[in-house]
């Protein structure tokens, strides 16, 4: 499971609009809006990381950085 931070999450309508439409790309996803730093957390490889930011974007919610 890998976690990154991401801007622009603010409530659960955000952290639902990012699982469906993250779901059939990269499975579950978990999102988390109540502490400071908004994460989302899922499976993912190397090669879709690229992938995933873009859909990220395209959401409205940029992803910041990968948390280890």
């Amino acid at each position: 499971m890998r976690t990154f931070s991401a801007q622009n999450i603010k409530c659960v309508n955000c952290a639902n609009a990012i699982k469906n439409a993250l779901r059939e790309d990269f499975g579950e996803v978990e999102v988390d809006y109540s502490s400071p730093v908004k994460t989302v957390k899922l499976e993912i490889s190397d090669e879709k990381v690229a992938q995933f930011k873009e859909q990220m974007d395209d959401l409205g919610f940029s992803v910041i950085e990968e948390i280890k």
